[in-house]
């Protein structure tokens, strides 16, 4: 599984390699709806356990560009 950044698709949000599941998708699924990473699997069934795992790992290597994008998408 790769992350990429395509400016044709999500409008250049970080998404998980052939699915176009955004990564900001997979950290709210978890960090505020309180899945768990099985459960990610269930919601995502394209994504595996690794994927969902490797994408929070992003997600927490990047939060900071996360949440200022977030605070000025607000």
């Amino acid at each position: 599984m790769t992350i990429v950044e395509d400016p044709e698709n999500s409008n250049g949000a970080p998404t998980v390699e052939d699915t176009g599941i955004r990564i900001k998708d997979i950290a709210v699924a978890y960090e505020h709806s309180g899945y768990d990473p099985d459960e990610i699997t269930q919601l995502y069934p394209d994504l595996s356990l690794g994927d969902v795992h490797r994408a929070l790992a992003y997600y927490y290597d990047h939060v900071d560009e996360f949440r200022s994008t977030e605070l000025a998408q607000a």
